[in-house]
């Protein structure tokens, strides 16, 4: 059984609280107004989902009223089974990803064993959603958007306009280098990324789904990063480098650059392979007139 655990709410702004939960390091959010309380991503499993809502309303002295999935992966999203009463948002493809296995990092039978309970437990969002949401909390409208796929098929960014605050989910992530998995789709994420950067300030700060809370440099560094990982991946196949070249060059010469960490794109390789692929990218021909 993975350990289980919550951290103490750490304000962020002015009504607006992050918390680390274990399994995963992941944050979860607390977006308060005069009359609703939103809750942004759930934990890990119905029992920790369920502690989550209690202690957010023993923080702010009134229930949970809202809850926003930022996507379909276990310790974003199985804790929504655990919280009752509430208005819950997703994104549609939420509703396809009941039975766990969508997720990388579990399945059913992990999810059993490794997070106490079993998969039929799932539920999806009470208000699913394609593209835009607006939810009034009375005095604060907090607007939920899903401006294109990157790191999984359902991510929404919720952003909290008056207080000039972005929840990225694992579109963005500072404790360490973005996941790349087999539902990523890394060509669109950097335009994503881009929706929400265009019209922030110099005093946004961004709520990643792991990690600390930064400002705008830090996410458009981060969004360059995944755009040089796509690009570069292009190169590699179009110079013929196979998966295995380019692992024995991480681990060897070094003579392609990478934006990440060696194992981060070990684990992403096959992913961005079997994309760059399906897109038709393949080895460049040679030039005959120079024989090369």
């Amino acid at each position: 059984m993975r350990e289980f655990s919550i951290g103490e709410w750490q304000q962020v702004r002015d009504g607006i609280w992050v918390v680390q939960c274990q399994p995963a390091s992941v944050n979860v959010g607390l977006v308060v107004g005069q009359e609703g309380v939103l809750m942004v991503d759930t934990g890990s499993s119905p029992a920790q989902g369920r502690e989550l809502a209690r202690r957010a309303q023993e923080l702010v002295g009134r229930p949970v009223t809202h809850v926003v999935v930022t996507h379909a992966h276990f310790d974003h999203f199985y804790g929504l089974a655990g919280i009752e009463d509430v208005v819950s948002i997703g994104h549609e493809n939420l509703l396809q990803h009941l039975d766990g296995t969508n997720d990388p990092d579990v399945d059913p039978e992990v999810i059993r064993r490794d997070l106490g309970f079993d998969p039929s437990e799932l539920v999806g969002p009470s208000d699913p959603m394609v593209l835009i949401r607006a939810v009034d909390l009375g005095g604060r409208t907090v607007e939920i958007v899903h401006l294109g796929n990157g790191h999984s098929d359902s991510d929404l960014f919720v952003l909290v306009a008056d207080q000039k605050v972005v929840f990225t989910g694992d579109m963005v992530e500072t404790s360490g280098d973005p996941f790349v998995g087999p539902d990523s789709q890394v060509e669109t994420w950097p335009k994503a990324i881009d929706g929400v950067t265009s019209n922030a300030r110099p005093e946004t700060l961004f709520v990643p789904g792991h990690g600390p809370v930064v400002g705008i440099d830090e996410v458009t560094q981060q969004r360059a990063a995944v755009s040089m990982l796509w690009s570069t991946a292009e190169d590699c196949i179009k110079k013929g480098m196979t998966i295995d070249d380019v692992v024995a060059d991480l681990n060897g010469p070094r003579e392609v650059d990478w934006p990440f960490a060696p194992q981060s794109v070990a684990n992403a390789l096959p992913h961005l392979y079997r994309a760059l692929e399906a897109k038709g990218v393949t080895k460049s021909r040679n030039l005959p007139l120079l024989g090369l």
